[in-house]
């Protein structure tokens, strides 16, 4: 068996050998192809840049103003840094605004700097932009330049959008709470109106009208014990004037009458004019006392009679002195009659403190009544200014909030961006690997001849060995006649073979130069 498989490994071998003119063939065309393509892919060149975003601020945390909400928006931005508008400033700011002639060739030129920005973080807050550039458009050293004003172009972006952009957001959110300041002012001074109106129709009923029922209760109360002390006047009242009716006014006792002025103190006749007009004097006396007025009906009445009295009392005086018996006043009619007049004037006060309780409970219960309404309504007016004002308020100091914020991020320097790595500018092309690839090349020319070598072997057949014609037509082999070769035929073989030699040899010379210059060109940096 081993002997079996080494004779058909030494026939395989045998058979490219004979065919190895195709195989050196297609080597050369492949490794000279493959060696062009690998000449013509451009060099990529990459420029990277390491930034630091650091919080720094000595206010407090109350404020508002805390680090790690800043950082979060910072790299929210990182995360967005390749948006279309952004990357739409970054083609204006550099050459590439020259290929852009429509809009489909700046989505063109978008996709390609999507797909070569690299954006990594590397620790907390420390993270690396990166920027292929492989046009071919451009020369080695216009690739390098690109790629490094493209770097520089995107972090000067990236502290615009954390600063400047920042900045505008809180000038936008100072004019919006301003906008809605207004707008809330406006309302809140119309409910303040409608407010002022209602208390001041209502004013009455809602100043110190305190609950409505208690009073109701109160008021009910007093009028209760003001009809029973109403009742005990009146009763008292009526047996005053039944006694003062039983009694007297007068008793019989003498008088002298002096005519003149010349006896002061003389007690004159009660049924004489003057008696009369000087029991009128005392009845006016006492309504003063009782602090009645000269408008009150009673002194009026007792006015009126002295006025028609004094004639006769004048008749009276002209007459001659006379001894006479005459009647005395009744010290106990004027007493009982005194005492009916406290009662009768009692009797008023409490008729007319009545008949204010009974005004006034007319009133509540009418109220009562009316409360209901008017205490839902005020109530909804309180509700809708009290919304209003905390709405107002609550806007005040969101504005101020941002307003402070605002001064802080424009007179501080609240984050602090480190450019730890500038923009490099790329001597070596990062891209293509072309010693690997010219050494893929050689490799795959090499199997690709050999593997051409034996398929024509396997196309055009030949059976080398007589083992192999057996198998072929299944008939024994008597045996087999050896090729007899001439020595001319022998020197042309050699002749050939120094030519293959040369051909495959001269194959690897022209890979060895194409590898020693690749690598000196990356040594020296060109």
């Amino acid at each position: 068996m081993g002997g079996s498989v080494y004779e058909q490994v030494m026939t395989m071998l045998y058979a490219i050998w004979r065919r190895r003119w195709y195989g050196l063939a297609a080597m050369w065309l492949v490794c000279l192809g493959g060696w062009v393509i690998v000449a013509l892919i451009p060099n990529q060149y990459q420029s990277d840049a390491r930034i630091y975003a650091k919080w720094s601020s000595i206010l407090p945390d109350k404020l508002g103003f805390q680090g790690g909400d800043k950082l979060a928006q910072i790299d929210i931005v990182r995360q967005t840094l390749t948006s279309r508008p952004n990357l739409e400033k970054v083609v204006r700011r550099t050459d590439l605004a020259l290929k852009v002639t429509d809009d489909a060739a700046l989505d063109k030129v978008i996709e390609a700097m999507t797909e070569d920005i690299t954006i990594k973080s590397q620790q907390d807050n420390l993270f690396t932009i990166a920027y292929v550039s492989k046009d071919s458009d451009y020369t080695d050293a216009q690739n390098a330049a690109m790629a490094q004003r493209v770097v520089q172009n995107l972090i000067n972006i990236f502290v615009e959008e954390n600063i400047s952009s920042d900045r505008d957001n809180l000038n936008q959110a100072i004019r919006f709470f301003e906008d809605q300041l207004a707008a809330r002012a406006r309302e809140l001074e119309e409910a303040e109106r409608r407010r002022s109106d209602f208390e001041t129709k209502y004013l009455g009923r809602l100043r110190g009208e305190g609950d409505i029922s208690a009073r109701l209760l109160a008021s009910q109360n007093e009028l209760d014990r003001v009809g029973e002390d109403l009742g005990q006047a009146q009763s008292s009242l009526r047996a005053l004037t039944s006694q003062l009716r039983s009694t007297p006014s007068t008793i019989a006792a003498p008088l002298f009458n002096l005519g003149g002025d010349g006896f002061q103190g003389t007690r004159f006749d009660p049924a004489s004019a003057r008696g009369r007009i000087e029991a009128l004097e005392r009845q006016i006396s006492d309504a003063y006392a009782r602090g009645w007025t000269d408008q009150h009906p009673d002194v009026v009445n007792a006015r009126a009679k002295i006025q028609g009295l004094e004639p006769l009392a004048a008749k009276e005086a002209a007459q001659p002195d006379t001894r006479r018996q005459a009647a005395q006043p009744n010290p106990v009619y004027a007493n009982l009659r005194s005492l009916l007049f406290d009662k009768q004037s009692t009797v008023a006060a409490l008729t007319a403190r009545q008949n204010s309780l009974q005004n006034a409970i007319t009133e509540l219960r009418s109220r009562q009544v009316e409360q209901p309404g008017i205490a839902a309504e005020q109530a909804k007016i309180n509700r809708d200014y009290d919304v209003l004002k905390k709405q107002y308020d609550e806007l005040l100091k969101s504005r101020e909030e941002v307003r402070l914020r605002s001064d802080v991020e424009n007179k501080t320097d609240q984050v602090q961006f480190n450019i730890i790595d500038p923009p490099s500018f790329p001597r070596v092309p990062i891209a293509p690997n072309r010693p690997v690839l010219l050494s893929s090349v050689l490799a795959g020319g090499l199997a690709l001849g050999i593997a051409v070598s034996f398929l024509i072997s396997q196309v055009r057949t030949t059976y080398i060995t007589p083992l192999k014609l057996a198998e072929k037509f299944d008939v024994p082999v008597l045996g087999s006649v050896s090729m007899i070769i001439s020595d001319k035929q022998q020197a042309q073989a050699r002749n050939w073979l120094y030519v293959f030699a040369v051909l495959g040899l001269g194959l690897v010379a022209i890979f060895a130069v194409l590898l020693a210059y690749q690598l000196l060109s990356e040594g020296t940096g060109k």
